[in-house]
């Protein structure tokens, strides 16, 4: 009796073994690893649109300051935008951008005066920012898909500005003349940038241009003339 208990312990023994040994030899199954999309990257070229708002002054000022009179204008601005980014590391991103746009930030100004006889007269004309570019460099700090960034450059465009005299009794005939003048200056700004996909993203900014000043001559009389802008715009550019 006893050796049958004996016999029928070690079946049992010897099967939980077998079993354990068989669980051993199951290959585990590795989980599957998890997909992880690559990062955007900021680096490459675009080109792009963008329009916005822009509000000016242009003043007006003789030498030694016998006459300084000033014009506040504002329009629209729009046109195309082109660059280059690379990210530099460590989340900073430098390039290049240039631009080209129309503009119609225009005012138009005249008042009625007495001339040294006591006769009345009319004067006045306008101040229009007809088209305005500028080359920058860019420096800003990605945070993935956003870009927040700073540029600065060189600022180009052409204003016009036009005057008349009208005096029906000391002169027989209105005097008016135009200056169109192409003024070089500078530009600063800030603005984001965010990539809606891999290859569109769309821009905010604000920039502060200063064209500089130009000289001419209306009626005999010197004259001084400066403009300085600030623009808002929106855009939305390829990258390639």
């Amino acid at each position: 009796m006893k050796i049958m208990q004996f016999v029928a312990a070690s079946a049992i023994i010897l099967g939980m073994a077998s079993a354990a040994r068989a669980a051993d030899m199951i290959p585990s199954e590795e989980p599957t690893p998890e997909y992880m999309p690559p990062s955007f990257s900021w680096t490459g070229a675009y080109i792009g649109a963008a329009a916005g708002y822009g509000w000016g002054k242009t003043k007006f000022e003789s030498p030694g300051e016998e006459y300084v009179s000033s014009v506040d204008s504002k329009g629209f601005i729009g046109g195309l935008f082109a660059g280059y980014n690379w990210e530099a590391g460590d989340g900073f991103v430098v390039g290049a951008d240039a631009d080209f746009n129309y503009a119609r930030v225009k005012e138009s100004f005249g008042s009625t005066d007495v001339d040294e006889n006591g006769n009345p007269y009319s004067s006045g004309g306008d101040t229009k920012l007809k088209w305005v570019g500028a080359a920058r460099a860019r420096v800003g700090y990605a945070v993935d898909r956003f870009l927040p960034y700073i540029a600065g450059g060189v600022a180009f465009g052409k204003v016009e500005r036009s005057f008349y005299v009208i005096d029906p009794i000391s002169m027989p005939a209105a005097v008016a003349q135009s200056f169109n003048k192409t003024q070089v200056g500078w530009t600063a700004g800030a603005g984001v940038d965010y990539a809606a996909t891999d290859n569109i993203f769309v821009r905010l900014e604000y920039r502060y241009t200063d064209l500089g000043k130009k000289d001419f001559t209306f009626m005999g009389d010197e004259y001084e003339s400066k403009f300085k802008m600030h623009e808002v715009r929106v855009g939305v550019a390829y990258k390639f």
